[in-house]
């Protein structure tokens, strides 16, 4: 570590951790509980379970393709405007859907209300990063990292809670007055630049062809439940989104600053790829492991839905310890075997599902939400270590956007190698949690078999994520002082940041 690299945890890094953790922790609430009020939203506009899911939908699709335009404008205009300018929006789009005459309508804000999230979660470990030293961002971006989880948790309950006893749109309007206090705890405490962005370059064309590509390949992939993958708009809106591919990569070479910079992939494209994976191996077990608890188990959801605990209080453990062992071992080889624990954990949980044991199905996800934990904190502070300063936002967002793209394509095909398993009307009757007594195997079969296609994700997403020759010492270079120069006030303990 270079000796003019700031140690001391300043208070602006604080206030940082703080409003970063209270947004991040108010979108899950958001998110979470608009899934308990989906049915009652349905019922109050009265459309079907099918539209009302646009509700969902919408917000993920522009989210998603928005992203890395905003981690370009990021980059351009600072972290810190913009991040505040997301939560203008956010809560803007909240007020007014709590106000919504009608689904259309509330389903426009909630694409308005998912690009202001896209600023505020493309922006937030970006933020940290900048404001704290190397020495204890670990124990910085766990806890960001455990805020998600955490609230996500809780979220159910209260959006339960809000439905029941003050009306849905207050499920909208909660996120105002936190978000409005976040705003001003903002605009005071979070710390200013101390030095000019050098330009950079918007690259509308490229940032047009991703958005288009982004939208066209997670609109035709959330289709795939209720169209299948032979109707006429999955298939036009995945080859579509292939075919830009090219035109994508004809525009960059073109560019006179791409927004994805070919020495930057080059630099950080395995940590991209490390994400991508090991994501597309985890995000899809929740999923599965509901349904199998209510198909094959037999409980009900609630039920099934306390059964899926250990998995993100793993998460949430593992985040609030990254403190503790980035004093021991570096955030690469916290990712790299956060990586390799998380497919050998599903491999357990392969195992445990053709043992039919289920306390070792909870088990095992126990031990697979531990090593999500480990990995999403150090993988984005191991990229964001890799990247150029001026660069920041467009990786973090480009992280992301992998991520969440993976996310939703590994779900849709490992649903749908589900029911292709199983023999005709079993697999309906799976998604239904209606299955047979004498179809109980068949469906324990089936669920170990996909289960075996996520480790087979995991184990790539665990070899892109080992060092290679020359990473090590890229990856340890100090930052630069000014970016953390902004950070000189007095604040919370330390100890609290490095973790117990």
């Amino acid at each position: 570590m270079s000796e003019s690299e700031p140690t001391e945890v300043t208070g602006a890094a604080r206030s940082t951790l703080i409003v970063v953790c209270l947004v991040s922790a108010v979108m899950a609430l958001n998110a979470s509980s608009l899934n308990v009020a989906l049915p009652t939203l349905s019922r109050e506009f009265e459309v079907s379970s099918a539209e009302g899911s646009w509700l969902l939908l919408s917000y993920m699709v522009a989210n998603t393709a928005c992203l890395l335009l905003f981690g370009r404008l990021s980059d351009v205009w600072g972290q810190r405007s913009l991040y505040l300018g997301g939560l203008v929006l956010f809560s803007l789009a909240s007020l007014l859907a709590g106000f919504a005459p009608n689904v259309e309508v509330l389903i426009g804000l909630r694409v308005v209300s998912a690009i202001g999230g896209a600023v505020l979660i493309g922006n937030g470990a970006t933020l940290i990063h900048q404001a704290f030293p190397r020495s204890s961002l670990g124990g910085a971006m766990g806890l960001y990292a455990a805020s998600f989880p955490t609230a996500n948790l809780i979220g159910p309950t209260v959006g339960g809670l809000i439905v029941d006893h003050v009306g849905w749109q207050w499920v909208f309007w909660f996120n105002v007055p936190v978000c409005l206090t976040a705003l001003v705890a903002g605009h005071l405490l979070l710390p200013r630049p101390v030095v000019d962005k050098r330009a950079v370059g918007l690259d509308l064309p490229g940032n047009l062809v991703i958005m288009v590509g982004v939208v066209m390949l997670t609109l035709g992939i959330t289709s795939l439940t209720d169209l299948g993958w032979l109707h006429p708009l999955v298939i036009g809106c995945v080859v579509g989104s292939v075919v830009l591919v090219p035109v994508l990569l004809f525009v960059e070479r073109r560019a006179t600053a791409p927004v994805l910079d070919v020495a930057v992939i080059r630099r950080v494209g395995k940590l991209f790829l490390a994400g991508f994976f090991t994501g597309a191996g985890r995000f899809p077990l929740v999923v599965l492991a509901s349904l199998y608890f209510q198909s094959v188990v037999g409980v009900a959801p609630g039920t099934a839905g306390m059964m899926l605990l250990p998995m993100p209080v793993g998460m949430i453990t593992a985040s609030l310890t990254l403190g503790w062992l980035s004093r021991r071992w570096t955030p690469h080889q916290i990712m790299s075997g956060g990586s390799v624990v998380g497919t050998c954990g599903v491999a357990l949980v392969a195992l445990a599902i053709h043992l039919e044991l289920t306390w070792m199905v909870m088990a095992t996800l126990a031990i697979v939400g531990l090593a999500t934990g480990l990995f999403i904190g150090t993988n984005a502070t191991v990229l964001l270590e890799r990247a150029p300063e001026d660069a920041l936002g467009v990786v973090n967002a480009t992280r992301l956007m992998l991520q969440n793209t993976g996310n939703v394509l590994s779900l849709a095909v490992a649903l749908t190698l589900l029911t292709a398993i199983l023999p005709p009307g079993l697999g309906e009757a799976v998604l239904a949690a209606s299955v047979p007594a004498g179809g109980v195997d068949a469906v324990n079969a089936a669920f170990t078999l996909v289960c075996l296609f996520l480790l087979s994700l995991g184990a790539v997403g665990a070899w892109y994520s080992f060092p290679r020759r020359g990473d090590a010492e890229e990856v340890m270079q100090p930052r630069p002082e000014v970016s953390v120069a902004a950070c000189r006030q007095v604040g919370l303990p330390k100890d609290m940041l490095d973790g117990p």
